[in-house]
């Protein structure tokens, strides 16, 4: 009875509030920024005069400036905590999308962008988030993890739409200033509410009452820095693994607008595209992290990888209808589904000491495949006026990507046996 009344008496565990702030950001980030500027690509095109490999250029040097920043970006989270960093990525990429509709010119449009927008979202989002949920979760990090990447689905599904409609009904410079009050206003004091650990409100990773029955844990699990991590192969291959999903997923996604086009559709289709697979997508990250918290993670990512492959496949050769477009939006959800597990493998594989630093040395190495593969997209429709030589590569890397996960493996590290004076 007495440990039953200590269990009753104990404060509710904040983890779960925590994740859902995390996801609502993710989702303001994902609707306006990730997910819903890509709906500005053919207006942009047009306003600016681009070709679409210029235009491709923008989100591509995005991703190489998130890229280069996340490693110094990792530092400062882990040593000053996730908290700051959110509310200094929301002011920033508020700031920015206000900023942005002053640029008349292809040059300026860049430097607000990249220079501001971009610098406050990778800065303050996803970075932030999955450090939150790594240091409040432990036994639920695959089903945590999947609450914060449906964040990322519902801002697609649920803020993209409204982004599609400003920028067709009142233009991208609207839907610009929109985007950057609602950053500001909802963003700012939604991070300002996080807490960077349990430790801070005196609980533990999962809400468990007692950690002192915790004798032995693997160093894995917690003692892993940076140049610890980057001796084993499993960081490699889990770096190579994020780059080709990332690479794959971007050549598609960037392009979805001028994809709908080519297939026959009108612009608009390509909203309703990422809204139908955002929407599908709420489920299956949800699905994804709590089937990895029971299954192997990287055998459901190699699952994932597989079908993203079919459905780039089944876009490429099914008619131009839309509902053949919305089932291929709806397949690639799945594939989406995993960007949480993928993450997540990261915090279980190397622990969460040096987890912000870690993700983001390996961000650097995806940014590049962020940057290549819709610019290359956009070059090879430039030159031959076609998506299909598009497709079949993106196919070909998914597959790639899923033969990657397969052989991974935990890395080996030595045990470390927790002695009574550390859990006093």
């Amino acid at each position: 009875m007495k440990g039953k009344r200590a269990s009753l008496d104990s404060p509710p565990f904040h983890g779960w509030r925590f994740a859902a702030i995390g996801a609502t950001l993710n989702a303001l980030l994902s609707g306006f920024y990730g997910r819903g500027f890509t709906v500005y690509f053919m207006a942009l095109a047009r306003d600016l005069k681009l070709s679409h490999a210029s235009t491709s250029l923008v989100f591509g040097l995005s991703a190489l400036e998130g890229g280069l920043q996340s490693p110094i970006t990792g530092i400062f989270i882990d040593r000053w905590g996730p908290r700051i960093m959110m509310v200094i990525g929301a002011a920033l990429a508020g700031v920015g999308f206000l900023l942005l509709p002053l640029a008349n010119s292809y040059p300026v449009f860049l430097l607000i962008f990249i220079g501001i927008i971009s610098l406050g979202a990778n800065s303050g989002f996803h970075n932030c988030s999955a450090a939150i949920v790594t240091r409040w979760f432990v036994r639920r990090r695959g089903t945590a993890f999947g609450v914060i990447s449906m964040g990322i689905a519902i801002g697609g599904s649920v803020l993209t739409p409204v982004v599609a409609y400003m920028v067709v009904n009142h233009g991208w410079r609207v839907a610009s200033v929109v985007s950057g009050v609602v950053l500001l206003v909802v963003g700012i004091p939604l991070a300002s509410m996080v807490r960077n650990s349990p430790e801070e409100l005196g609980q533990t990773p999962d809400g468990v009452q007692e950690p002192k029955k915790i004798g032995l844990r693997r160093a894995s699990g917690v003692d892993f820095g940076f140049r610890e991590a980057a001796r084993t192969w499993s960081y490699w291959l889990l770096s190579i693994g994020l780059t080709l999903r990332i690479a794959a997923g971007s050549g598609v996604i960037v392009h979805i607008l001028p994809l709908m086009v080519w297939k026959g559709l009108g612009e608009g289709a390509g909203g309703v595209v990422i809204a139908s697979g955002s929407l599908a997508a709420i489920a299956t990250r949800f699905l994804m992290g709590w089937l990895g918290d029971r299954w192997a993670k990287r055998k459901l990512v190699v699952i994932a990888m597989l079908v993203g492959a079919g459905s780039v496949l089944f876009l490429l050769y099914t008619p131009g209808k839309l509902p053949f477009m919305i089932a291929f939006g709806v397949a690639l959800s799945i594939t989406d589904g995993a960007a949480g597990l993928t993450w997540a493998m990261v915090g279980d594989y190397f622990g969460t000491a040096s987890f912000a630093t870690i993700r983001g040395s390996i961000n650097t190495m995806v940014s590049l495949g962020a940057l290549a593969a819709p610019v290359a997209a956009g070059r090879v429709f430039d030159v031959t006026e076609s998506y299909y030589w598009v497709l079949i590569p993106c196919s070909a890397i998914y597959v790639f990507a899923a033969a990657i996960f397969l052989v991974i493996r935990s890395p080996q590290s030595p045990v470390h046996v927790v002695s009574p004076h550390e859990i006093a």
